[in-house]
C-alpha cells in the first residue's frame, strides 16, 4: 500500500486521521486482528504502529515512533483537557481522542445535545472571550445547514469548536479541538 498522507505529517498525526477509519473495521475483533491491524496502519501511515484494542473490541489506544493517540467512547472528558479552558457542560460527550507527541498535545471531545446548535455556538463563544482566548475565526449561522466553526488563540493554546446544525429533530453535535504545547 502507498502511503498517501504528506510526509511532513507525524506519524501520530497520519495516525490519528487513518485509525479511526480502520477501528470501525476491527469492533469485535479477536488479539490475532491487533497484529493485522498493526501492519495496515503501518504501511498506510509509514512507521511502526502498536495497536492496543479495549475488552469490547474498540481501539483504545495506538503508539507511534513519534507519540500516541488514546481514543474513548467512555462519555467522559479526558483529565488531559485543562480546567481554565471552557467546555460546554448541556450535553453527553460522544467520543473522544487525545494525541501527544514531545512538541504538542491535541485534545478531541465530541458531545451530542438537545441544545439548539445557534444557542450552544453563541454560549461558548461568549465563554472563549471570557476566558481571555481571541478570536481567529468566527463563522455565522446562515440559516442553511451545515457547520458553524470557532477558532481562538490564548498563550499558545488553540481551540477549534465546530457545531453541526442538525437535520429537524436530529440532535446537535458540537466538536472541540484543542491544541496545546505538550509538558
Amino acid at each position: 500500500m502507498v502511503n498517501m498522507l504528506p510526509s511532513h505529517f507525524p506519524t501520530v498525526m497520519r495516525t490519528l486521521l487513518v485509525v479511526p477509519l480502520i477501528a470501525i473495521g476491527l469492533t469485535g475483533c479477536g488479539g490475532a486482528q491487533e497484529g493485522a491491524s498493526e501492519q495496515l496502519v503501518e504501511q498506510t501511515v509509514g512507521g511502526d504502529v502498536d495497536i492496543e484494542l479495549g475488552d469490547d473490541g474498540q481501539v483504545a489506544s495506538v503508539e507511534t515512533e513519534d507519540g500516541s493517540v488514546e481514543m474513548s467512547a467512555s462519555g467522559e472528558v479526558p483529565e488531559e483537557w485543562p480546567d481554565d479552558v471552557p467546555l460546554f457542560e448541556d450535553g453527553v460527550v460522544s467520543n473522544s481522542q487525545v494525541a501527544t507527541t514531545d512538541d504538542v498535545t491535541i485534545v478531541s471531545i465530541d458531545y451530542v445535545t438537545e441544545a439548539g446548535a445557534e444557542s450552544a455556538y453563541d454560549a461558548m463563544v461568549a465563554a472563549y472571550k471570557a476566558a481571555g482566548f481571541t478570536s481567529t475565526l468566527s463563522d455565522v449561522f446562515d440559516g442553511k445547514g451545515g457547520l458553524a466553526t470557532y477558532i481562538g488563540e490564548r498563550n499558545g493554546v488553540s481551540i477549534t469548536m465546530m457545531v453541526d446544525v442538525p437535520e429537524l429533530n436530529e440532535p446537535t453535535v458540537v466538536i472541540f479541538n484543542l491544541r496545546f504545547p505538550a509538558g
